[in-house]
């Protein structure tokens, strides 16, 4: 058995590349609810919008997010002292770097000047901006038990099993950014019923950037990110990965968003100016979001909620009751002065929900957030100390209380680095919308100490590791009692030619939760510990292999389950001029349950990707064709099955599927003019 795998292909190596793969399951493994998509379009704007290397500043290069600040602060160095970059190859020998890195910039920077564009001018956007058109659909080819009812039973899904989307991008350089997307999740009604005028879901945006005091303005959804995310972060928080030196943020401010993802985002107006030497961002949203509703009047008017809903399914009943349910308003502010080797930035913002948000009594509920509305304040540093960037951010709410993160990052010697992160999020501070680096989701009762180093040695290898310990004050979900625990990392990444390389990761966490799920006050360790290899290899020119190796251990008091995947995957380019790409996946995996599942990373559609949990005992087979009709039109189907070879139903509810086998189906056609 063999193999997982990534063709280098030129146009769409982005987000094949293995350090970006390891990101995104290493945030499946975690089980938070980011919206992953953010990072393919990510990634795809630098590769539309690369950064010009040797005309970039500080700011330019941060959006190069997995380097850290010591290597930007060796490009620069580099380039001012020994002038222009002029070979992709000179960067793997500057200070910092080594070949695997160099090649991870490879399609997102830019050695060639750029061509300033000072005025927007409208007959120059409509000549020369770019359009793209993506529209897909997906569905289990399997009944599911909640598409299979009768109508009078009231709870079932009121739409299709499809899901289908819609989604225009256009761009003007960096200059100009329009677009929107429009979804329709499976089970949801689809122009019909609470859904008359078709999608379930639209977002459109609006952004222009220019060279003057108004350095942006957002008109439509955006999504903030400031500071070390304390009080306001909308994008992806990366939090404890192989990227041992990467707890360190910069922050984009204001940027639109285009993801079909329908909740951490903000839907109103923002613009950021150049106030020299200040930027100062203000921004106002105002959307509805969903809840639970808790009590209503006589009349049916809402008087409070009992949650915020994140899921965004709104397929039965009491999912389509709780849509759109209240309006809340974000307002907030950031001004920020930064400098080669400082920076420093305050932020503030202030929200206010239509009705007050009132939690179930549950005793590890009480110190949570509740009411109408709400305020965060914030100061985040960063400083250069010679080998030493000392960074943070304070923060504080109405009721006093407070979040803390201080960390610093050491370059001990060229091949050596060190990174340590102390943070304390007192259990009554409320920051809704931040989402800075921590054990829990919410940003409160929870203090830890994370180290991390990454050693490159030179030649073939780099080691990582970190080491991460936390305490949690009060009592969590599943944690009637204080509790602790501990995260640990090692890996081993071995290059020993160009296209070939191989890691091997250790993990091992430790974290208490009650010993039965109705016990009170009496915790226990649940003790998960796991191992991966990943092997990729570039054949020759149109075939690429890989493989994925893992096991993995859970153990809870008496409870003991053990799990395995293994997989093998092939990339194949047949001709080169014929535009045909074939990527394939043959998987077992077998794991006593739901505890020991392990998370793959699956090819997938533009735009999109899969990184499924496997558990109890099959196979998994996927293949996935692209064919290019010229340079404009790419089509796109992926066909995956999965067989249990040891039960006879699959899930359960409403997605109970009776047999043993579920299989996809997707199809995608991309518009590029």
């Amino acid at each position: 058995m063999i193999v997982v795998t990534f063709l280098t292909l030129k146009t769409e190596a982005q987000v094949d590349h293995e350090l970006f793969r390891t990101i995104l399951t290493d945030i499946a493994d975690r089980d938070e609810e980011q919206d992953l998509d953010q990072l393919p379009e990510l990634l795809e704007e630098l590769s539309n919008n690369p950064v010009y290397i040797n005309q970039a500043d500080h700011e330019e290069l941060a959006r190069l997010f997995w380097l850290t600040d010591f290597q930007v602060k060796s490009l620069l160095d580099h380039v001012k002292k020994a002038g222009a970059i002029l070979s992709y190859y000179e960067i793997a020998y500057l200070y910092g770097f080594t070949p695997e890195l160099a090649q991870s910039l490879q399609p997102f920077i830019s050695l060639e000047k750029r061509q300033e564009i000072t005025k927007i001018k409208p007959e120059r956007v409509i000549r020369y901006g770019r359009h793209k058109l993506i529209t897909g659909m997906q569905t289990v080819l399997q009944k599911q038990e909640g598409y299979t009812r009768p109508d009078s039973i009231e709870n079932k899904y009121s739409g299709s099993p499809a899901k289908i989307y819609l989604k225009y991008v256009f761009k003007y350089a960096d200059k100009v950014h329009f677009g929107f997307t429009a979804e329709k999740d499976p089970g949801e009604s689809f122009f019909r019923k609470n859904n008359p005028y078709g999608f379930d879901f639209y977002s459109g945006h609006l952004q222009v950037n220019t060279n003057g005091l108004l350095k942006s303005l957002t008109l439509g959804d955006f999504r903030t990110d400031f500071g070390q995310g304390l009080v306001l972060w909308s994008g992806l928080n990366y939090g404890k990965s192989a990227m041992t030196l990467n707890t360190m943020r910069y922050n984009e401010r204001l940027r639109r968003y285009g993801s079909a993802g329908e909740n951490r985002f903000f839907r109103g107006i923002g613009s950021t100016f150049r106030l020299r030497p200040f930027h100062l961002t203000i921004f106002y949203s105002r959307k509805a979001i969903d809840a639970t509703v808790s009590e209503e009047s006589e009349d049916g008017k809402i008087l409070s909620v009992s949650t915020h809903v994140n899921t965004g399914y709104h397929r039965t009943p009491n999912e389509i009751a709780q849509k759109d349910a209240i309006k809340e308003q974000v307002t907030g502010a950031n001004i920020s002065l930064t400098r080669p080797d400082w920076h420093i930035g305050a932020t503030a913002t202030h929200y206010r929900f239509e009705v007050p948000l009132i939690p179930n009594s549950y005793i590890y509920n009480y110190f949570a957030f509740k009411g109408r509305s709400g305020s965060n304040y914030s100061i985040d540093f960063r400083v250069h100390l010679g080998d030493i960037i000392v960074y943070g951010e304070q923060a504080l709410c109405p009721n006093g209380a407070y979040g803390l993160l201080y960390g610093a990052q050491m370059l001990v010697s060229e091949h050596l680095t060190a990174n340590i992160l102390y943070r304390y999020y007192a259990k009554d501070f409320h920051a809704l919308y931040g989402n800075a680096p921590g054990e829990n989701t919410r940003n409160n009762n929870e203090e830890g100490f994370f180290m991390g180093w990454n050693w490159n040695p030179g030649g073939r290898w780099r080691f990582s590791s970190y080491v991460d310990i936390f305490r949690f004050p009060w009592l969590q979900y599943r944690a009637y009692s204080p509790s602790y625990g501990r995260d640990i990392l090692l890996q081993a990444d071995y290059t020993p030619v160009r296209d070939t390389r191989i890691y091997i990761q250790a993990k091992y966490k430790e974290k208490e939760e009650n010993q039965q799920e109705s016990t009170v006050n009496r915790t226990i360790s649940v003790r998960t510990m796991s191992v991966k290899m990943m092997f990729s290899h570039q054949l020759n020119e149109h075939i690429r292999i890989g493989n994925h190796w893992e096991i993995k251990n859970y153990r809870k008091d008496n409870t003991l389950s053990n799990g395995y995947f293994l997989a093998q995957d092939i990339q194949v380019k047949l001709f080169n001029n014929f535009p045909l790409q074939i990527t394939a996946r043959y998987a077992i995996f077998d794991s006593g349950d739901y505890n020991a599942r392990i998370y793959s990373y699956e090819n997938d559609m533009l735009h999109a990707f899969s990184i499924p949990a496997f558990y109890d005992q099959g196979t998994r087979l996927y293949m996935l064709v692209k064919y290019s009709f010229g340079e404009h039109i790419d089509f796109r189907i992926k066909y995956a099955i999965t067989q249990y070879t040891d039960k006879k139903t699959i899930g359960s509810g409403l997605n109970m599927i009776q047999g043993n086998r579920y299989s996809e189906l997707k199809l995608q056609a991309v518009c590029k003019f």
